[in-house]
């Protein structure tokens, strides 16, 4: 069974262009560097007054919950939350499953089982 895993960031000052990027190019690295996602986007709020704060959106899949915990763990993504945090971020994270209790429209991601 897939999963998604969402993250938004709050951060107390806007990224300036430099932070942005480099945000954007660590990210870029994940699937060639910790591997296991089948999806990765990464964008910025196109209306902040809706959002409360939060400035960007992460979104990945994976196929299972062990493919997750292994991404969190992975030394590059560990480098990547240092790096948010040292921004003073506050990120809010949630998973959840992709199946037929929770896919209103659209294929869930295929499971490979």
């Amino acid at each position: 069974m897939s999963l998604q895993h969402v993250v938004l960031f709050s951060f107390p000052a806007d990224l300036g262009p430099e932070d942005d990027a480099e945000m954007r190019r660590q990210v870029e690295t994940w699937p060639a560097e910790i591997g296991g996602m089948t999806a990765v986007r990464l964008g910025r709020s196109i209306d902040e007054q809706r959002t409360r704060g939060y400035q960007y959106l992460l979104y990945t899949e994976f196929s299972d919950v062990e493919t997750l915990v292994a991404y969190q763990k992975h030394p590059v993504h560990q480098q990547f939350l240092r790096w948010v945090l040292d921004r003073d971020c506050t990120p809010l994270a949630f998973d959840y499953h992709l199946d037929e209790t929770t896919v209103i429209l659209g294929a869930p991601t295929a499971d490979p089982s």
